[in-house]
């Protein structure tokens, strides 16, 4: 891969392939080169590279799961709120950070799913690595591949714990002022 000049003066990408041209006896009598445009294959790579960022640094737990339910992918915020680090859940089903009492949820979200449908700000309960129960809202969004195909989903988990404690604040503070 490298880089040349258009007529217009613009760089372009591009990605060669050289082959020797040989004669009847073998000998090596010049060259053969393809240049094939780059440039849109580097533009997506550079918007991967930029939403692979985005995913890590995000505030909220970002996982993705297939449609049997098994974790394909963890974000650092995930291993923050949920306790578990990438290599210990990725591959492990999705079943290990739900309560038990709310493992009836998982099918209708996968039904929804292959359906290509979304959830928007779902409130349930998930569970940690360490055994306790959490108050979170959460958005499943079906994932396509080129086909446009279902082949998974992801989830953004918000940990609201910190926002339930604030209004429970607040009912008590109105209590007394009122």
């Amino acid at each position: 891969e490298t880089q040349r000049l258009h007529k217009s003066g613009k760089r372009l990408d591009v990605s060669l392939t050289m082959s020797p041209i040989r004669d009847r006896s073998g000998k090596v009598i010049g060259a053969s080169k393809i240049a094939r445009d780059a440039s849109e294959r580097k533009r997506l790579q550079g918007a991967r590279v930029m939403l692979a960022a985005i995913v890590e640094s995000s505030d909220d737990a970002i996982i993705s799961k297939n449609l049997d339910g098994i974790i394909t992918s963890w974000n650092s915020a995930a291993e923050r709120v949920l306790g578990y680090k990438a290599e210990e859940i990725i591959g492990q089903s999705v079943l290990r950070i739900i309560p038990k009492d709310l493992h009836h949820e998982e099918p209708g979200i996968i039904a929804r799913l292959k359906n290509g449908q979304r959830i928007d700000h779902y409130e349930t309960q998930r569970l940690r690595k360490d055994g306790e129960i959490i108050d979170v809202s959460l958005t499943v969004s079906p994932v396509r591949n080129e086909k446009g195909e279902v082949i998974g989903g992801s989830k953004i988990l918000r940990d609201i714990r910190e926002r339930e404690l604030a209004e429970a604040a607040l009912v008590e503070k109105e209590k007394f002022t009122a």
